[in-house]
């Protein structure tokens, strides 16, 4: 108890100023989560400790200052917890707790505890991120951390000595981290990760046209698959994820009455049943962290997964936000129907239409009613007039007041959220049922075998209600520009060279380093594999490599693979720890200098345990000859140099030593 509350001082402390670095680094990778004036906080922390340890300033705070600051900042952070929510308040209460300890450290129990609430931080940083990257970078400062911990606890050490030790350590638990990952059960967490529009990527529940043609800027990764099954051709891969029904004349979104039937449904656990219908495309999906609900899938899609909801506008919907990444698997039926009957609530939803929006549409519609009063024709009349004079650019004009007329009379230039909005409007005003759909298309296939779908794939199309068909999927920009469907958006825009134009360390601008490219794939590759077999590792999974190992997955099969773990563990350490089945070690100084004492024998002298290496060199120099006595005396210099310094003795210093032996040796012959 004494030697935890004894004081330390943090003048020239490496390991203070050490472990005030790693907090501060930690801190400031958890920016998006912990509050600014807490980050400010503790940079002063940190400030303090750098002037002390240089002493340019040598008083710390008082006791009574500091909980005075305390008191001040827990009552504003309970004051702003409340919208936080108690995950993030428990973080930036952890940080400001840090802050305030670091500008009280005084005794070693300030400093363990220190080191505690630092490990604890890089877990919490896991929570929001578990990236290759930032699990290696949690990882090093793991590793910093308990690197000040040496320095704190053996300041006498070298620094090199003690880095070895930690590795040695770390390499050490590797193995028995990595049998506890695949063998302990793996269990839902414990919390609710805290939501806000404010950390929303990708797609929107709300689409205004000309929207989507903003992700066209990014070339951030949306999602990657994994095909069992043949890979669809580039025209089928339409990566469906919102279905959005409700228009006011300029933005299109999820209709409220839409929300309140699916949340009925989920709460009645009645998901839309999928109909298989010909062959499959079974497949495995990885999605970045969205911050939103909604799955990317081709259609007619169904997952088995606990997690996800099939709804009855076809979607996929996780039951929380995507938080971090989620793999799932789907099938996919291509041939499927996406409804086969139309019910009066779905007629409703999907032939609103707002007044006194585009009155020049309303007036061509009619006329061009009249002359195609079948639906099929007058539909292809429609994707007839698309077909000429129109353009597809990422840059479009904008369309404000009466979009729709803009787009089809004045502009003729549109992204693809322009064409499915106005082809979907038109269908409305002459009673077909018409949704607009968002998602991705296409998707680049890697050498390793999976399939990169980005942020700039975004696409959106139209589904239409035929009587004798149900929803059919019609896509006007694949009449404006075939080559968007074909080839992909790079080639549909190549003229404008507007393509992520606003990256300009982004892949496209890059893609002529050949050396640069090949880098970024290959820790691409990584992270896939990296979010494939570890952060997917779940109960599943788990399940299937037991069924792998053991067949029948059984309670007494599974004690008996826990036992065998644990024996092999047992024997494995036994092993490494009974020194006596190693080899000794003899170049160590104690082991050089015995050695050259045994040569003594041949003038007489007997080294006893008592005796000392002053006192062998006493003997020596009684009862041996001069050219002995010199030779005997650097040596015994040497050895006491070696053995009693700080830091355990080098290559260089050891090869010195046997050199005095081998002329000790000589000597003797």
């Amino acid at each position: 108890m004494k030697q935890a509350r004894k004081s330390v001082s943090s003048v020239n402390n490496k390991a203070h100023l050490a472990l005030s670095f790693s907090l501060f680094v930690i801190g400031a990778s958890l920016f998006q989560q912990v509050q600014g004036w807490i980050l400010f906080l503790l940079t002063c922390g940190v400030s303090m400790r750098v002037a002390l340890y240089f002493k340019w300033n040598r008083n710390l705070l008082s006791i009574r200052t500091l909980n005075l600051l305390a008191l001040l900042c827990a009552i504003v952070l309970a004051y702003v917890g409340i919208e936080l929510g108690l995950l993030l308040a428990m973080i930036n209460l952890l940080v400001m707790a840090s802050a305030l300890k670091l500008m009280l450290l005084r005794t070693n129990r300030d400093y363990f505890q220190l080191v505690a609430t630092s490990l604890f931080l890089c877990a919490c940083g896991l929570i929001f991120q578990q990236g290759i990257a930032v699990s290696l970078f949690y990882y090093v400062m793991a590793m910093s951390i308990l690197w000040s911990l040496a320095m704190h606890v053996s300041p006498s050490l070298s620094l090199s000595f003690q880095l070895k030790t930690l590795l040695k350590l770390f390499t050490q638990a590797l193995p028995i981290g990595a049998m506890l990952f695949l063998i302990l059960p793996q269990i839902e967490p414990l919390w609710r990760m805290p939501t806000g529009k404010g950390t929303e990527t990708g797609l929107s529940e709300t689409v205004t046209p000309g929207d989507i043609a903003e992700l066209s800027k990014s070339d951030d990764l949306a999602f990657r698959a994994t095909f069992q099954s043949d890979i669809p051709q580039i025209r089928e891969r339409y990566w469906r994820a919102i279905v959005l029904e409700k228009f006011d004349g300029r933005t299109w979104s999820i209709h409220p009455n839409r929300l309140r039937f699916r949340q009925r449904l989920k709460f009645a656990r009645q998901p839309k049943p999928v109909i298989p219908v010909g062959p499959a495309w079974e497949y495995e999906v990885i999605a970045e962290p969205s911050n939103q609900q909604w799955l990317f899938s081709l259609d007619t899609a169904q997952s088995n997964s606990s997690q996800i909801w099939q709804s009855h506008t076809y979607q996929l919907i996780k039951n929380q936000p995507l938080q971090s990444r989620f793999k799932y698997l789907v099938e996919s039926y291509p041939e499927a129907p996406l409804n086969n009957a139309l019910n009066y609530f779905d007629i409703q939803l999907n032939k609103e239409l707002p007044e006194q929006f585009n009155p020049r549409t309303r007036e061509w519609v009619r006329k061009l009613r009249e002359k195609h009063p079948d639906n099929t024709a007058f539909i292809t009349a429609v994707l007839t007039y698309f077909r000429d004079d129109f353009r597809y650019t990422l840059k479009p004009e904008l369309m404000v007041a009466h979009p729709v007329d803009e787009l089809l009379f004045d502009h003729k230039a549109g992204f693809c959220s322009h064409y499915a909005s106005a082809f979907a409007y038109i269908m409305r005003l002459v009673g077909i049922p018409a949704r607009m759909v968002t998602g991705y298309h296409g998707g680049v296939l890697e050498e390793a075998g999976y399939m990169s779908v980005r942020q700039y794939d975004a696409h959106a199309w139209t589904e239409i209600w035929l009587d004798d068909q149900g929803w059919q999927r019609v896509d006007p920009t694949a009449v404006v520009s075939p080559e968007r469907i074909a080839f992909g958006l790079q080639q549909a825009v190549a003229y404008e060279e507007s393509f992520t134009a606003d990256a300009p360390f982004g892949l496209v601008q890059l893609r002529d380093l050949a050396w640069l490219n090949n880098l970024r794939q290959t820790f691409e590759d990584i992270d896939y594999l990296w979010s494939r077999w570890v952060l997917g590792f779940d109960r599943s999974s788990q399940q299937d490599l037991f069924k792998n190992l053991l067949g029948e997955v059984t309670p007494q099969r599974l004690s008996y693979l826990s036992l065998s773990v644990l024996f092999i563990m047992g024997v494995l350490l036994s092993i490494y720890n009974y020194k006596a089945w190693w080899p000794q070690n003899n170049n160590t100084p104690i082991k050089q200098y015995l050695r050259g004492v045994s040569y003594l024998n041949k003038w007489g002298i007997t080294r006893e345990q008592w005796q000392g290496p002053n006192d062998t060199l006493v003997l020596v120099n009684q009862k041996c000859p001069d050219n002995v006595q010199q030779r005997f005396g650097v040596l015994t210099k040497l050895f006491i140099a070696l053995e009693y310094q700080k830091s355990p003795a080098s290559k260089e210093q050891l090869q010195a030593l046997r050199l005095e032996v081998k002329k000790l040796k000589a000597l003797a012959k």
